[in-house]
């Protein structure tokens, strides 16, 4: 076993989860984590809380970049660390695996990484008003444990990722408005006021 997932606690929260009742809401909302999935439901969101499809797609130019940089960076280190998954290390007998049996490129959780990035850019735009969306990137993350696919390890560094490109995202666009580049981007604010709000809705 890497030494990384040493102390990693996969077999204790899929035995404390692990339900034939939960397989399936369990796979649909890992299916839902997706990237491509994360892109929809934000464009889908916005349309909604926006007037105008200038201002809709103003507001998800920093969703969709935020989503793309993730996926890019979890691709990217996933290939430089080239970890196994539990399936893997520990055995089918052992692992509660409910999609499809998967054996490589475990770190980090590319599904946790979009949810967590869809939630830090949403709620940079939106404040409290989104902050279920929190709520649907724990229980994403937690699903992919659930469903056998990664270490716990995995998803919290996934998460990690997330959080952190949705808020360079943001942070990029806004200096670069403030040099009087036209990008689109969320209505002003300060860096600090963006990071406080991110802040208080996790």
């Amino acid at each position: 076993m890497p030494a990384l997932y040493a102390l990693d606690p996969f077999l204790l929260v899929q035995a404390a989860l692990a339900s034939p009742w939960l397989d399936l809401p369990m796979a649909l909302l890992t299916t839902a984590c997706e990237g491509w999935s994360m892109a929809v439901i934000g464009i889908a969101l916005i349309l909604v809380m926006e007037r105008g499809l200038e201002r809709s797609i103003r507001s998800a130019f920093p969703v969709l970049l935020s989503l793309l940089a993730s996926g890019l960076v979890v691709q990217l280190v996933k290939r430089l660390v080239h970890l196994p998954r539990p399936l893997t290390v520990l055995g089918a007998a052992r692992v509660h695996l409910v999609l499809e049996p998967l054996g490589q490129l475990s770190f980090p959780s590319g599904h946790a990484a979009a949810v967590a990035a869809l939630a830090m850019a949403l709620t940079i735009r939106y404040g409290r008003r989104v902050g279920w969306v929190w709520v649907l990137a724990f229980l994403g993350g937690l699903s992919r444990v659930y469903v056998g696919a990664h270490w716990v390890t995995d998803v919290a560094a996934g998460w990690s990722v997330g959080l952190a490109c949705g808020l360079a995202v943001a942070l990029l666009l806004r200096a670069r408005a403030s040099q009087g580049t036209n990008v689109p981007l969320a209505p002003r604010r300060t860096a600090s006021r963006t990071v406080r709000s991110a802040t208080e809705a996790a």
